[in-house]
């Protein structure tokens, strides 16, 4: 049965334009293989291309994919695309992570596709890696770069075994601004696992990213201007643990409670576990009764789940 390699092509490029990295991660084989070119890294499989994409989004949190040329013939295609963004997050590379330099990038970037009817089994990805680190600032003789503006890559780079808790650090920070601060529960898709634990003590356990936003989307509504301050941010291998401030005004119900339309402060601390730059599972600890009494419920009685 003949296909279009094109189409095939660009059905992929469209769902990473759309941030949909899973369900691009649908249009490649169980064996994909994806060569970077430019740093001679190979990723193999579903698994790999999922971290090889999400590297690029956790380095560039804002990353706008855009496709500017996408054709192909017989089994093969090729895709010419640019990527743009502000560098908020660490960059990992064969030589180590490099911490946020704050600069903006713009890259350009040209796939070869090896297809195997609809879905891609292989990709030979090329891009200019020298403009990258003339854009951050990193490549000697650059404009930007100075003694007292960015060090040389070499020392600018850091182990990625020391690193790995730096960039933990980075997605949980994303999740509480995208997520928390923006009372945005679609935006977890962005930062959490779809298949997301999460533990919250008295309140009960949810499994799976619908009942977890289910369960934002309630916090949100009972609080709608809720805001959250990181006072210790601390990782360690898989693990990051926040030491947080919470406030909010009581503007709709929780728990049965009316609202009171009071300020309610509290705190608390929550860990989380990453896997493959994403959040797979979370414990929150808060303290529920001080959050009561702050509304004064009076007789109204909290429903916990069990």
């Amino acid at each position: 049965m003949s296909f279009d390699a094109a189409a095939a092509a660009r059905a992929l490029y469209e769902a990473l334009a759309e941030g949909d990295y899973e369900g691009a991660a649908q249009r490649v084989t169980d064996d994909v293989l994806l060569l970077n070119v430019a740093t001679g890294d190979v990723h193999h499989g579903p698994a790999g291309f999922l971290a090889y994409m999400r590297g690029w989004s956790t380095a560039i949190p804002d990353l706008k994919l855009e496709p500017l040329e996408i054709a192909g013939s017989g089994t093969r295609a090729l895709a010419e695309y640019e990527i743009r963004g502000n560098h908020s997050g660490p960059l990992v590379t064969p030589g180590g992570h490099v911490p946020s330099t704050g600069m903006d990038v713009q890259i350009s970037f040209c796939d070869v596709l090896e297809l195997e009817g609809e879905l891609v089994s292989r990709i030979r990805s090329y891009f200019d890696s020298g403009t990258l680190l003339r854009q951050l600032g990193l490549l000697g003789g650059s404009p930007l770069h100075a003694p007292d503006r960015r060090a040389p890559l070499e020392l600018y780079a850091q182990t990625m075994d020391e690193n790995a808790p730096e960039r933990n650090k980075a997605i949980v920070s994303r999740y509480v601004q995208d997520v928390l601060n923006r009372q945005n529960p679609q935006a977890a898709v962005d930062t959490c696992s779809r298949d997301i634990i999460w533990h919250g003590g008295p309140l009960g356990t949810v499994k799976g990213m619908k009942e977890y936003q289910a369960v934002l989307s309630s916090f949100f509504a009972a609080f709608p201007d809720l805001e959250v301050e990181v006072l210790d941010l601390i990782a360690e291998r898989d693990r990051v643990v926040v030491r947080f401030a919470s406030s909010g005004t009581h503007l709709g119900e929780f728990k049965g409670i009316a609202p009171t339309f009071k300020r309610v402060i509290g705190g608390g601390m929550s860990t989380f576990r990453i896997d493959q730059s994403r959040i797979v599972e979370e414990w929150w600890q808060g303290d529920l009764l001080v959050t009561l009494q702050q509304m004064n419920p009076g007789t109204a009685k909290l429903r916990l789940s069990r």
